[in-house]
């Protein structure tokens, strides 16, 4: 049970930001969470395409939030990647908790303000890491990292292939270095960077590798292939690319220890995917043969469906109650700081740590 659930107290929520790519997943979900009642909403952008609000919905500006009659439970910050920090710092400084779309910055620059601003607010935030709340991202870390299901962990495959550049729109500024600051590794292989730390509970040791532009309208990399080293030893690749003709096809994670192995299928060409692979000799295995778990995600509505309301009731309730939640500003500084390195060494053409 959540604290509002708790207290019957329904979440004042806000979001700010109403064309940034996820901002009509983000606006679905915050309107349709079953703890909500009062919706701010803040359009910060002059350009893009707006989805219907709500008719109960206020519309008011940042500074108004941080104002004691409006001011919400939390705020989620839906913009773009050069206005993230900027936007996002007022609102931490003034102690109001964030939710903030992943990456949450150009670099990790922007998200050493929002480390600051958060601390100096006394109040939390958080980048758009849904995926830990996945039930089999939270099966694979209890049998890695607490059961020792697999072993010492010694390989590591992350995939994210999806859609084309040219059907994701290469005029979008997700395309432009300058407002996004990467292609596929900031945008969608931050999810999967981000994801081997947690499902492992280790972090990175160093990274090489490449990064390519095939297509001649953008100018951030499309394609890149990356190989990294854990601190725990483990070798991993990650292979990324928007090349697809259809929406999914190549994204998922996979395990392999000297005592078996995890295969996380996240997408393939029929969409979604919620079975684990296991194959498991550890010490509390029942046995060698391999088993098929199936781990549906929660059924809900908006940006990541059941998962997106998860995501912000628990939020919120550590904002309330001054608890941990499962995803924070660290997160954010590390898997950015991987990013980076991964850009560093695909310009040097060797081998960088990877920053702490």
């Amino acid at each position: 049970m959540t604290e509002s659930e708790a207290t019957g107290k329904p979440l004042t929520l806000a979001l700010v930001g109403l064309t940034a790519p996820h901002s009509r997943g983000w606006l679905e979900t915050v309107h349709t969470l079953p703890e909500a009642g009062r919706l701010l909403v803040c359009d910060v952008d002059e350009a893009g395409a707006r989805p219907e609000v709500p008719e109960e919905a206020e519309a008011v500006s940042p500074e108004d939030l941080l104002e004691p009659s409006v001011r919400p439970d939390a705020a989620l910050v839906s913009v773009r990647n050069d206005q993230a920090a900027e936007i996002g710092s007022k609102l931490l400084a003034g102690g109001l908790p964030c939710i903030v779309e992943k990456p949450a910055g150009r670099n990790s620059g922007d998200i050493e303000r929002l480390n600051e601003a958060a601390a100096k607010g006394g109040t939390i935030w958080a980048p758009g890491f849904l995926n830990r709340l996945q039930p089999a991202a939270r099966r694979i870390r209890r049998l890695v990292v607490e059961e020792q299901a697999i072993g010492r962990v010694q390989s590591i495959e992350a995939r994210m292939v999806t859609s084309s550049v040219r059907q994701r729109n290469p005029g979008h500024w997700l395309f432009r270095g300058e407002v996004a600051g990467g292609g596929i590794l900031h945008w969608l292989a931050i999810h999967h960077i981000d994801l081997v730390r947690y499902l492992t509970g280790q972090e990175y040791g160093s990274v090489s590798g490449f990064t390519a532009t095939f297509n001649r309208e953008i100018d951030v990399e499309d394609m890149a292939a990356v190989s990294f080293t854990l601190q725990g030893g483990a070798l991993g690749s990650l292979h990324a690319g928007y090349v697809l003709r259809q929406r999914y096809g190549d994204i998922g994670i996979t395990l392999r220890g000297d005592l078996g192995e995890i295969v996380w299928p996240h997408f393939d060409f029929v969409g979604r995917q919620n079975s684990l692979y296991i194959h498991s000799e550890g010490p509390r295995s029942e046995g060698p043969g391999p088993e098929v778990v199936t781990l549906e995600p929660p059924e809900g509505t908006g940006y990541g469906g059941g998962l997106g309301w998860e995501f912000v009731r628990r939020f919120a309730a550590a904002a309330r109650m001054g608890g941990a939640f499962v995803t924070g500003g660290d997160d954010a500084l590390r898997a950015m700081r991987f990013v980076e390195a991964a850009y560093a060494a695909a310009r040097s053409g060797g081998r960088v740590e990877v920053g702490t």
